[in-house]
């Protein structure tokens, strides 16, 4: 007798070709309360900035020049602000108005510090120049620095032939250019981490240690004029006051009159790069 092994017809249960219906049901998680707010198209900045990072290489190009070829004067000017003893020797090893050491950190400084500048105004204070974007509005405002340095070391030279106080004056022009070669690496450093961080917490940071530099750079030239017994110190310090505050009140006041949406436009940066 055979056994006859047999597979199960599937047709024999009929089976309905037509998908079964779905039913959805309420997910666990809920919808979330938040609100779109200020539905409005922004524009975006289209600036080329590829300029930035060959102005911060090409600086640090030449603090590394100087550091290879004039370490000892660097020394001698790193250690100036802090006693007279080493102005003295800064200035008995030779003429530092006449060295390359002056040439190469005064562009520094004055490529860095255009370029704090400039990052300033883009984030802040938003002046705009007429035709002039990018790269142009910055050779603008380095433009700018250097006739407000010519015409305040001229002034001074001027005020120093008028009342007969001519090495007094070069001490005084001498702790200037000090201050400038060494605030030109300091604001170097830092905007390494503002351009490519651009979190304000560094900026505001070196903004503080520019001014604590200034107050430092005033006291300096307060001790420097002091030495002069024909003056009294209320004399002194107008003079003072007349050369280093008033040119940055004059133009604190000139943003604050071209720059209406400063004090909006830096809460905006700070917002945004606090979420």
């Amino acid at each position: 007798m055979k056994l006859t092994h047999s597979s199960f017809d599937t047709t024999y249960n009929m089976q309905s070709l037509v998908a079964p219906r779905i039913e959805y049901q309420k997910s666990f998680i809920g919808i979330h309360e938040l609100h779109a707010r200020n539905l409005e198209l922004k524009t975006t900045s289209l600036t080329q900035t590829d300029w930035i990072p060959v102005v911060i290489l090409f600086c640090f190009i030449l603090i590394a020049w100087n550091h290879v070829y004039n370490p000892k004067r660097v020394k001698q000017v790193l250690r100036a602000p802090f006693s007279k003893r080493f102005i003295n020797q800064l200035v008995r090893d030779g003429n530092l108005f006449n060295e390359r050491i002056t040439f190469t950190l005064g562009i520094v400084y004055l490529l860095s510090f255009s370029l704090l500048l400039f990052v300033l105004n883009e984030r802040f204070f938003g002046l705009t120049f007429p035709n002039l974007k990018g790269i142009l509005s910055y050779l603008a405002i380095v433009i700018g620095l250097l006739l407000f340095i010519t015409v305040k070391v001229t002034f001074v030279s001027i005020l120093g032939i008028v009342f007969k106080t001519k090495e007094t004056t070069n001490n005084y022009l001498l702790n200037l250019m000090i201050f400038a070669i060494i605030t030109g690496p300091v604001t170097l450093f830092f905007l390494v981490f503002i351009v490519y961080l651009k979190t304000p917490v560094i900026l505001y940071f070196c903004l503080l240690i520019i001014i604590l530099m200034f107050i430092f750079r005033f006291i300096r030239g307060f001790l420097i004029g002091s030495d002069l017994t024909r003056f009294s110190y209320l004399l002194l310090i107008v003079y003072l006051c007349s050369l280093e505050i008033l040119p940055l009140t004059v133009a604190l006041k000139f943003i604050i009159n071209h720059a209406e949406t400063a004090v909006v436009l830096g809460f905006q940066f700070v917002n945004t790069n606090s979420v």
